[in-house]
């Protein structure tokens, strides 16, 4: 286990004495974005002191930008995401519940969507409700082929359907009174529906409960008064929607006592049960119980089985074969004690097959304990034995946290308060691969596996798996890489590109994108990288418009055994090496190229079909794209320049030389689709781009290197001098800056506001790029339209937190062709590079921009 980076987020004056003794919360999306609340103290009018929390997020990837949410004028008690991690609730200590989404899927502009008052009720548990998506992660499974026989799907129900078995969206919370609050989100842009009901027949008072859904769509919920001496009580609740109704039933279940032990001698305190924690959100059948005292806790691992009870001869049916009545029952697993008081619990949240034994293919799956004075267990999730124990003035070195001279003047209380650092609440990454905690002032995150003591290893198969995994599924990989070590990365890709090559052809092109945005953040994490992360981030932006512009062919009569004009092309240019343009075109059937709203850009009503025109800055791209290419040949034997790997890639070259037809094709239909080149002699450029790409791909398919065609050298190295070079970041993107904490020393401090120094290194600027051979003006660019904005764009912008690149913050007009609807629709929610997107301010030098 070891520390990652940790950052101070305390926002009140250090000269004043203040104590906050309410409950620091936090909660990590499926986007790894991190909301945490804090205490902000503002002095005003002399003594007057005003007291607010907020509520902020950050990205893991770039913690030191946050972004504000919203303020209460009361302590924050929960937050939760949605399963989307689009849509933030929270809750605070009057009992409001907030529902707080992205504004135009902006990360730092929030705006209220719902609310509810529960008129200042204590809430003890807030959950969101299960869609009954669930995909398993199954370690034993790692050699299988197919993804998806890797990864399978559970049996779950929703918690709550609506007409046609549509899942509802909405939360559950339990109350202090014994009351089950519910509300649900019908349809997007809908009103709240609410309802309530007690889970018992009569009103009680609770301290603790939590809640886990079941696979037939029930939820299970454990409550407990806090006293050892009365049981822990359980129910099954049904939630039901009809005609705009929400109802509640629930039913009583399986109970039991704790197995107290005996507390250490001299305490004086008598033992409360202080926790109450199921395994996870999808594991009804364990629940973790902590009882104990201010200096001593004992974490209880209970089981929910299915018992036989015998029925007696009395009550037995001669037509029944079987006399035998199924119940639930609660059984006793195991304990472990800590002589401090327990904090939090961070519950594993991959999903396990039940039938997986961790034993026999030795992955880990853990869930961590935190205590008050600083210790960390992270515990098996099956054999319950505490398989390491850190501690925070370890992990984080905490004598360089506080300065020595300031010790002795600081009160007898705080600096025994500082002494023993510990983490009041705690999280797991969507993995398992991190620890994202937090102490009073501090957010820290901490490496589980493959750290520098070596005490917790993940083997690279399972790392594989893992990655694999957030592919298949869609989470972002951020968390996964925190396993992943520097002389891992060239092995992993290489094994992932193996895989992936035995999938079916749909399944590649379903995960394509997904794929090359993985390996970017793998090579992101090299020292070396940067620049085969910037082919890949290149390739993303190929791939999304190769998938649109082959999509504009239609063959003129569909049959089972014809084959697409897409297909045929992919054909002929795989056989056919000519390197005339012209000549290869009159193989081909022009009239499958051509759609029939082509035809109609020329009518009254163009701007109802998708035209050519509107497809050309896709078009400039892939031309611009092509002469970067080439000229990387002229910086030849630099290994390190942009696009030096793609240029020996057969498949690019061949998906290039397709993309040549396609555009020559539509040139002579209609010249306003066509590039546009700046020369400076006499020549057919498109034409020439396909003969010197042409004869790339014979000298890599003969198995020669390009060095070694000195003809095809000679001219690449002249390019230049006939072309002007547009600017390289239209192809390769801005400077690629994220992923780097990887390839740094750990721990890493950073501070809010502040970027830390080795984003300033010189290997990750723009000097990568060879700005002495193209045109760079320092003009804005839209990555997802393809188009300049000029140096100062008057439009708002939107930036993406992680990659820097800018686009238009513009909203999809519906007089748009249908074709390019879908393509701005396709990066409405993220950048090309998966990272959120963000409102551009005028203020370039404020980074903490709330």
């Amino acid at each position: 286990m070891e520390l990652v980076y940790s950052i101070d987020f305390k926002t009140y004056s250090k000269e004043n004495e203040f104590s906050f003794d309410e409950k620091i919360c936090c909660s990590l999306s499926c986007r790894n974005i991190v909301a945490f609340s804090r205490a902000r103290v503002s002095e005003a009018n002399g003594d007057k002191v005003e007291m607010c929390y907020e509520v902020c997020v950050v990205d893991l990837d770039k913690p030191w930008q946050e972004y504000e949410v919203t303020t209460y004028p009361s302590p924050v008690k929960y937050m939760r995401w949605d399963p989307a991690g689009t849509a933030l609730l929270v809750v605070n200590a009057a009992g409001r519940f907030s529902l707080w989404t992205m504004k135009n899927n902006l990360i730092n502009v929030w705006e209220e969507s719902g609310h509810v008052d529960m008129d200042k009720e204590e809430i003890l548990v807030l959950a969101w409700l299960h869609n009954g998506s669930q995909v398993l992660f199954n370690p034993e499974a790692r050699d299988v082929i197919t993804y998806p026989d890797k990864f399978s799907r559970a049996k779950m129900i929703p918690s709550v359907t609506q007409f046609g078995k549509k899942p509802v969206d909405g939360w559950i919370a339990i109350t202090s009174t014994a009351m089950v609050h519910v509300g649900l989100i019908p349809d997007k842009g809908s009103a709240l529906v609410t309802a309530k009901a007690s889970i018992g027949q009569t009103n009680s008072h609770i301290i603790q409960a939590d809640v886990a859904f079941m696979p037939d769509g029930q939820i299970l919920i454990a409550t407990s008064d806090g006293y050892l001496t009365s049981s822990v009580h359980c129910y099954v609740a049904a939630v039901t929607l009809k005609n705009h109704v929400c109802s509640i039933r629930t039913s009583p279940s399986a109970s039991f006592f704790l197995k107290k032990q005996s507390v250490p001698d001299g305490t004086q305190e008598e033992p409360r049960l202080t926790r109450l924690s199921f395994l996870s959100r999808e594991n009804s059948e364990i629940l973790l119980a902590c009882w104990g005292t201010s200096s001593f806790s004992c974490v209880e691992a209970w089981h929910l089985i299915d018992q036989t009870i015998p029925l007696n001869r009395m009550f037995q049916n001669a037509a029944v074969t079987e006399y035998a009545y199924k119940t639930k029952r609660w059984i006793h697993k195991s304990s472990f004690t800590q002589r401090s008081a327990l904090t939090d619990i961070a519950r594993p949240k991959l999903p396990i097959s039940r039938s997986f034994n961790m034993e026999s293919t030795n992955f880990l799956s853990y869930f961590a304990c935190t205590y008050r004075d600083g210790t960390i267990k992270i515990v098996h999730r099956q054999s319950y034995q505490v398989i390491h124990t850190a501690f925070m003035e370890q992990l984080i070195n905490f004598k360089s946290l506080v300065p020595t001279d300031n010790v002795i003047a600081e009160p007898f209380e705080k600096r025994a308060r500082l002494s023993v650092p510990h983490l009041v609440s705690v999280v797991q990454t969507n993995t398992g691969c991190g620890l994202v905690g937090l102490d009073e002032s501090r957010l820290y995150l901490f490496r589980i596996f493959n750290s520098r003591d070596g005490s917790l290893q993940l083997m690279p198969p399972f790392v594989i798996l893992l990655l694999e995994y957030t592919m298949f599924v869609g989470l972002d990989v951020w968390d996964v890489l925190l396993a992943v070590r520097q002389g891992m990365v060239e092995g992993i890709v290489e094994k992932l590109n193996t895989n992936f090559q035995k999938q079916s052809v749909a399944f590649q092109e379903l995960l394509q994108q997904r794929l090359l945005r993985l390996k970017m953040a793998l090579y992101s994490c090299l020292s070396s990288g940067n620049q085969r992360a910037a082919d890949c981030r290149a390739m993303i932006t190929l791939h999304a418009i190769t998938t649109v512009l082959k999509s504009c062919l239609r063959p003129k009569s569909v049959t089972a055994q014809d084959k697409s004009p897409s297909e045929k092309l992919t054909n002929l240019c795989s056989v056919s090496m000519e390197k005339d343009i012209d000549q290869i075109i009159k193989n081909i059937d022009v009239e499958e190229f051509i759609l029939d709203s082509f035809k109609k850009a020329g009518s009254v009503k163009p701007s109802c079909e998708a035209s050519l025109q509107a497809l050309q800055p896709f078009i400039q791209w892939i031309t611009d794209f092509i002469l970067h290419l080439l000229a990387a040949v002229s910086m030849y034997p630099n290994p390190t320049y942009p696009g030096s790997t793609l240029i020996k890639n057969p498949q690019v070259l061949c998906t290039l030389r397709e993309l040549l037809i396609i555009i020559r094709i539509w040139g002579r239909f209609n010249p306003v689709c066509l590039p546009v080149f700046m020369t400076t002699v006499s020549m057919d450029a498109l034409s020439y781009l396909f003969h010197l790409v042409t004869k790339a791909l014979i000298t890599i398919r003969e198995g020669a290197a390009l060095e070694s065609d000195q003809t095809f050298v000679d001219e690449c190295c002249n390019l230049p001098s006939e072309i002007l070079l547009p600017n390289y970041k239209k192809t390769f993107g801005e400077e690629m800056n994220c992923y780097l904490a990887f390839s740094q020393p750990f721990p890493i401090n950073y501070q809010f506001g502040e970027e830390p120094d080795f984003l300033f290194n010189p290997r990750y600027s723009s000097r990568i790029y060879p700005l002495d051979l193209c045109l760079d003006a320092d003009q804005k660019y839209d990555c997802v339209r393809q188009i300049q904005l000029g140096v100062n764009p008057k439009e708002p912008l939107r930036e993406c937190v992680r990659c820097h690149s800018l686009s238009l913050r513009r909203k999809v007009s519906a007089t748009k062709s249908s074709l390019l609807k879908a393509w701005e629709l396709r990066f409405v929610k993220s950048c090309l590079c998966g990272g959120h997107w963000k409102l551009k301010t005028s203020q370039q030098n404020t980074l903490g921009q709330k």
